[in-house]
């Protein structure tokens, strides 16, 4: 009995150390990141469940998870700001693959300031 109450309790910890977490279907990814700013972002593909993009003036490769939870809606951010030439900002989680790129957390609006600034850039 006590083996099982314990394998039971190591289980239950277990699964709430684990990164990832499922809800209707999307998985939530938690994760230490950083914000990009104001940036121009550019989506060069989506394949196998991944988008592939830029945020410029960045040379780094990023990439998105579309199993995460809201991935369709960051997605429609960057088509909108790409048809619009608006930047937006990001997080990006901190742990990075060599292999792979930046995993975008998050796509965020830009704000009036960065809206000001990208169209007094844009007029010089």
């Amino acid at each position: 009995m006590n083996r099982l109450l314990l394998l039971l309790t190591y289980l239950l910890v277990c699964s709430a150390c684990h990164k990832n977490e499922y809800s209707d279907g999307k998985v939530i990814k938690q994760g230490d990141t950083y914000k990009t700013g104001a940036v121009l972002p550019e989506l060069r593909s989506i394949k196998n469940d991944t988008a592939w993009l830029a945020l410029y003036p960045s040379a780094q490769v990023f990439f998105l998870d579309m199993k995460l939870r809201n991935s369709e809606k960051y997605v429609k951010a960057i088509r909108s700001a790409e048809k619009k030439r608006t930047p937006v900002r990001a997080k990006v989680f901190k742990h990075s693959t060599m292999n792979r790129g930046a995993e975008v957390a998050e796509i965020l609006p830009p704000t009036a300031q960065d809206l000001a600034a990208f169209k007094a850039a844009m007029r010089k």
